[in-house]
């Protein structure tokens, strides 16, 4: 489920009957319930409307979805051989690195 940019997953609770859902794109945390999909719906909406709006009142601003950055620690061989292949490929290590990550996750890996 996708809205204004942020997405959440969707389960279901047999102990309370309900619907629970959670984004999952922000370090923030967010979840709302709903008996039906299109009361989850609803709830999904209101809770990132709602975040966006009490950030503005804060003065902070609302955590955006990921925006394609992280910072990784790796042993200093693996960065050295990492670098190197990224060379030898003629690309950048993190358009090398990116690379590989896409082809992981496109394989199911």
């Amino acid at each position: 489920m996708k809205y204004k940019g942020y997405e959440a997953i969707i389960k279901y609770s047999d102990e309370d009957e309900t619907f629970i859902g959670e984004v999952i794109n922000t370090r923030d945390i967010l979840v709302f319930d709903g008996k039906d999909i299109q009361e989850i719906k609803q709830a999904f909406q209101s809770v990132v409307d709602d975040y966006i709006e009490d950030c503005q009142l804060e003065n902070k601003p609302a955590e955006k979805p990921f925006s394609g950055q992280f910072v990784m620690r790796i042993k200093p061989e693996l960065h050295r051989n990492l670098y190197i292949k990224a060379k030898q490929a003629g690309l950048s290590l993190n358009a090398f690195v990116s690379q590989k990550l896409d082809e992981t996750l496109f394989l199911g890996h």
